[in-house]
């Protein structure tokens, strides 16, 4: 008897212990160490799948449901055609669980033919145009753009001048419709130039030219044209003026660019200065002539005549035609 109870006792004692264990929950969700899943009922192409899986730490478990797997079809069977405003039917059996398994069939698209114009655009309001499915009659609408206004050929209401613009008429070839527009201004068309007081020294001359339309004067300050000065366009001259003025001992500067500048000014007046000429700085045609003469002598070489730049156009003109 005392043996049944010592028994029973430890029984007892046993189960107290498992059951305070088994309520030491995680004291959070996040503290949970899960076991892998543990499949229960696997999944088939008629019915989900079961998993558990259990905390190694306390008595708490979780479990989920898999979704069931995709039926396997045999040769399908179509038993609704699609159509354009309507889905199909398809059926087939499954190899895997034997039970029937139906399927849609997509719309087929609408089979739209040519446009047919309802309303005609115009130049200021758009048109409209209709397609017609040829397997179901249905209708879709698209606009058309408006034309916009064809302009015809500008008629003159008003010459245009050198001083102001003309105004001009367009009519729409279209509709009718008729705008104004500008017409702009006349170019200048000047004539020969008339000198109305001439270089002197360093002192540009004046000249005047005046327009052949409207008779409007425009004046200009020059040198002759053989005359080469400080800041003017560079060119070929300027290289070889400063070539040979390098040559006699009286410029040092660069002779790359063709630029005429202030150390150029002041070679050329001490070369005049040098050959009893007013020393203006500028190279006119009496100091050039002077300086190709010096040049020639010291050099022994002949002083060819360097082209202008509008010589140079006209000699390459000349070669054209000759050519």
């Amino acid at each position: 008897m005392n043996r049944k109870l010592i028994g029973a006792a430890a029984l007892m004692l046993t189960a107290m212990l498992l059951a305070a264990t088994a309520t030491a929950a995680c004291p959070t969700e996040e503290a949970h160490r899960y076991g892998s899943w543990k499949t229960k009922t696997a999944a088939t192409c008629t019915r989900q799948g079961h998993q558990f899986r259990y905390c190694q730490k306390c008595d708490h478990w979780e479990q989920r449901y898999t979704a069931k797997l995709p039926h396997t079809p045999g040769e399908m069977t179509v038993t609704k055609e699609p159509t354009c405003t309507e889905t199909g039917r398809q059926e087939a059996v499954c190899q895997v669980c034997g039970n029937l398994v139906k399927y849609t069939i997509d719309k087929l698209p609408h089979v739209y033919g040519d446009m047919v114009v309802v309303k005609a655009p115009t130049c200021t309001q758009s048109g409209r145009g209709e397609y017609t499915c040829a397997a179901c009659g249905r209708v879709k609408s698209e606009t058309i753009p408006k034309l916009g206004h064809d302009w015809g050929n500008t008629v003159q209401t008003k010459a245009p001048t050198c001083k102001a613009d003309g105004t001009g008429t367009q009519t729409c070839t279209r509709c009718g419709k008729t705008q104004t527009v500008k017409i702009d201004r006349l170019t200048h068309v000047y004539g020969e130039w008339t000198v109305t007081q001439a270089p002197e020294g360093r002192k540009k001359g004046v000249r005047e030219s005046a327009c052949t339309l409207c008779g409007a004067v425009k004046t200009e300050h020059f040198y002759d044209a053989d005359t080469l000065y400080e800041d003017m366009e560079p060119c070929e001259e300027v290289i070889v003026l400063q070539e040979r003025l390098k040559d006699l001992g009286y410029y040092n500067g660069s002779i790359r660019s063709g630029t005429f500048g202030s150390l150029t000014t002041t070679s050329v007046a001490r070369f005049q200065r040098d050959h009893g000429l007013e020393d203006t700085g500028l190279a006119d045609a009496a100091t050039r002539q002077a300086i190709d003469s010096a040049w020639e002598k010291a050099t022994g070489k002949s002083a060819a005549p360097v082209l202008n730049a509008e010589e140079m156009a006209g000699a390459a003109e000349a070669q054209a035609i000759e050519e």
